[in-house]
């Protein structure tokens, strides 16, 4: 409804970029933890099964794929606080799961993370006194500015999004947010989520305006 909202989803892509960098490295720490010589299989999975089972005890919200708390963030049935503490308890949790070699995956998270940096981020305008829209919208933002920010396919991420949405109403702010998350992830940390996985196994190339090249 006003062009100050574009500077808003602008400043939400700079914001999912830093939170999902923080993701990445608490992954990264993670696997560097559970790959210790002295915690070796079937050790290193049944110590991060219990580790994620017990923030699963704690708060239920993190166990699965995270669709569900990510469709009580998009439509605001989530405390601010508690949201915190769900981004904090589903990055610990994913991470204890994933780095110990346990069946799962990061991108669900990643979408669950970004919905939850889109609703603070909401909050944190509203507590200055900026109405810039509803917070559904800056969480529905995030979740493809956090996807842009890891896996460094802003298009993709944008697309899938709109796709959940069918609004076109947020194309352009989605489109804007993934570019600035994405532009700002490579800045920080050339890799994606998948691109440092790949180079840790040895497996490396160099993404060049000729295509990829092989390090």
């Amino acid at each position: 409804s006003s062009p100050f909202e574009l500077v808003a989803f602008g400043g939400l892509g700079l914001f999912a970029a830093v939170g999902s960098q923080g993701f990445m490295r608490v992954l990264a720490l993670g696997e560097a933890l559970f790959r210790r010589p002295w915690l070796q299989p079937p050790w290193r999975s049944a110590f991060g099964g219990l580790l994620a089972g017990a923030l699963v005890a704690v708060l239920p919200e993190v166990a699965g794929n995270g669709y569900e708390p990510l469709n009580a963030i998009l439509n605001g049935s989530f405390a601010l606080k508690f949201t915190l503490i769900l981004l904090l308890g589903k990055a610990l949790a994913t991470t204890a799961s994933v780095s110990s070699g346990n069946p799962g995956g990061i991108f669900t998270p990643t979408l669950l993370m970004g919905g939850g940096f889109g609703f603070v981020y909401a909050a944190a305008l509203s507590a200055l006194g900026l109405n810039l829209g509803p917070a559904g919208g800056y969480a529905l933002v995030g979740m493809a500015a956090a996807t842009a920010a890891t896996t460094h396919a802003p298009m993709m991420a944008a697309v899938m999004v709109f796709e959940l949405s069918g609004d076109y109403a947020v194309a352009l702010p989605l489109v804007l947010a993934t570019a600035i998350a994405t532009f700002t992830s490579r800045r920080l940390r050339p890799d994606s989520i998948y691109t440092a996985e790949l180079r840790q196994r040895g497996v490396a190339w160099q993404l060049t305006l000729d295509g990829r090249r092989a390090e």
